[in-house]
C-alpha cells in the first residue's frame, strides 16, 4: 500500500467513525434530550438534574460498551454538564457517582472524563436527532460550521503526514500540496459560514457560557471550543514542530489531550523534529538543488499552503476579536439575568486563551513565512522565483 492509499484509508475510516458514532443512543436519550433547551431557557437546574440521573450510565453498561458506544454517551451527558455548569451549579455535586463514570468512559474514549468538541460536532447527529444546548438557530450553524471544517482539516493533516515522506525533489510533492490546498479551502469556509450565520453577540452572551470548564475529582477539564480543532496539528506538521516560543508551545500541549487519539499519535511523532518547511530549506541548502524547477514548485506548494493557512487565520482572528471584543474594549458588563444574579462576559474562549494567542499565532507563522521567502527565493532562478514573489505581495 503506498502512503497515498494508507492516507486515504485513514482518512474513509475516521469518517465512518464520526457517522457510526453519531448514529449510536446507548443512553436512550433520543426522546429525552429535546428538552434541553426548554430547561435551560427557564433556567429549570432541578429539570436537568433530574434528567442527568435518569440517563446517567451503570458501571456495568459502561464496562459493556465499546469505543464508539462510550463516545456517544459521553456526548450525551456532556449536554448536562455544559447545562448545569452554565447556571453555575458544578455537575459533580449534584449527580450521584457522575465522577467515577466520566473516569472510567474516559479510559474507553482515549479522551478527558468530559465532552469535546468532537462530541458536540461531529460525532453529534443530524436533523431532528441533533442535541443541542439552546435549539436556536445560531447553536445549529454554529455546530455545521465546525462539522463542515472538521472533515476537510483531518484530510489535510493525513497528506501533510504523507507529504513528510515524499522527497522535495519529486513531482509528487506540489501535486500533494495542490490537494491540501483543494482541502483546506473547506476548511476556511467552515469559519466563513461561522461568520455569516451565527450572531457574535448572541455567542458571547449565550452560548458560550454552556462551554465553561467543569471539575471532575480534582481538577478542571475545558468545555468543547473550536480550539480544540487540530488546527495546531495541521501547524505543527506544516512549520512548527520544533517552534522554540514558549507561550505557542504551551497552548499546543494544553489542547493535545482534547483532540482525537490519532491526531495525537501525529502530533507526538513529529514533536521537536524538522517540520516540512525547514526540511525544504535544509534539504535545498545541504544538497544544492534550488536550481531544480522540480524543487521549485515544491516550494511553491509549501508556500501557497502557508497563505492558505494565513487566509484562515486572519477571519479567524476577526471573528474572535469581535466576539470578545468587550475585552479589547476594556470593558465586561454584566448580562443574561440568571433568576436573582447575573452572569459576565467572558474574557477567554473556552479554552482559556484570551483572542491574543490568535494574533500571537499569526506573527509567528508569518515569520516562518519570512524565512521561507529569505532562503527560498533568492535561490531560484528569476524566472521561477516570480511566482513567489507575486505570492508574497498579495
Amino acid at each position: 500500500m503506498t502512503p497515498s492509499d494508507c492516507a486515504a484509508a485513514k482518512i474513509n475510516l475516521q469518517i465512518d467513525e464520526n457517522e457510526f458514532i453519531a448514529s449510536l443512543d446507548p443512553l436512550n436519550a433520543d426522546d429525552l434530550l429535546p428538552i434541553i433547551p426548554q430547561f435551560n431557557k427557564n433556567h429549570n437546574v432541578n429539570g436537568l438534574i433530574e434528567l442527568a440521573n435518569q440517563i446517567m450510565p451503570s458501571e456495568a453498561d459502561v464496562r459493556s460498551w465499546d469505543y464508539y458506544e462510550a463516545n456517544a454517551a459521553v456526548r450525551d451527558v456532556g449536554f448536562l454538564l455544559g447545562s448545569l455548569k452554565r447556571h453555575r451549579v458544578e455537575p459533580c455535586s449534584v449527580i450521584p457517582n457522575l465522577e467515577m463514570i466520566m473516569k472510567m468512559l474516559s479510559e474507553k474514549t482515549f479522551l478527558p472524563p468530559r465532552d469535546t468538541l468532537l462530541h458536540y460536532t461531529v460525532w453529534n447527529p443530524c436533523g431532528t436527532r441533533r442535541r443541542t444546548y439552546t435549539g436556536t438557530l445560531d447553536e445549529q450553524c454554529l455546530i455545521e460550521s465546525v462539522a463542515m471544517a472538521m472533515s476537510p482539516l483531518v484530510k489535510a493533516i493525513y497528506l501533510l503526514v504523507e507529504l513528510h515522506r515524499i522527497p522535495i525533489q519529486s513531482a509528487a510533492f506540489k501535486a500533494v500540496c495542490d490537494r491540501i490546498n483543494i482541502h483546506f479551502q473547506k476548511v476556511i469556509e467552515g469559519i466563513v459560514f461561522a461568520r455569516r450565520h451565527v450572531s457574535l453577540s448572541y455567542f458571547s452572551k449565550e452560548l458560550r457560557f454552556y462551554f465553561d470548564p467543569v471539575m471532575i475529582g480534582d481538577r478542571e477539564y475545558l468545555g468543547p471550543g473550536a480550539v480544540e480543532m487540530p488546527m495546531f496539528v495541521f501547524d505543527h506538521l506544516l512549520w512548527s514542530s520544533n517552534c522554540m516560543d514558549e507561550e505557542y508551545d504551551t497552548f499546543k500541549k494544553t489542547y493535545v489531550p482534547y483532540i482525537h487519539w490519532e491526531m495525537r499519535e501525529i502530533y507526538h511523532r513529529l514533536e521537536n523534529k524538522p517540520n516540512l518547511i525547514d526540511k525544504g530549506i535544509d534539504t535545498i541548502i545541504t544538497r544544492g538543488i534550488a536550481s531544480d524547477p522540480v524543487v521549485c514548485e515544491s516550494m511553491k506548494g509549501l508556500y501557497s499552503i502557508m497563505q492558505q493557512l494565513k487566509s484562515f487565520r486572519m477571519p479567524h482572528k476577526t471573528v474572535a476579536e469581535e466576539a470578545y471584543s468587550h475585552v479589547i474594549a476594556g470593558k465586561n458588563k454584566p448580562v443574561c439575568p440568571l433568576k436573582s444574579d447575573f452572569h459576565e462576559l467572558r474574557d477567554n474562549g473556552s479554552g482559556g486563551y484570551s483572542p491574543g494567542i490568535l494574533s500571537h499565532i499569526l506573527k509567528l507563522s508569518n515569520q516562518k513565512m519570512e524565512r521561507l521567502n529569505e532562503y527560498v527565493r533568492p535561490n531560484l532562478k528569476p524566472g521561477l522565483c516570480h511566482a513567489l514573489s507575486g505570492s508574497a505581495s498579495r
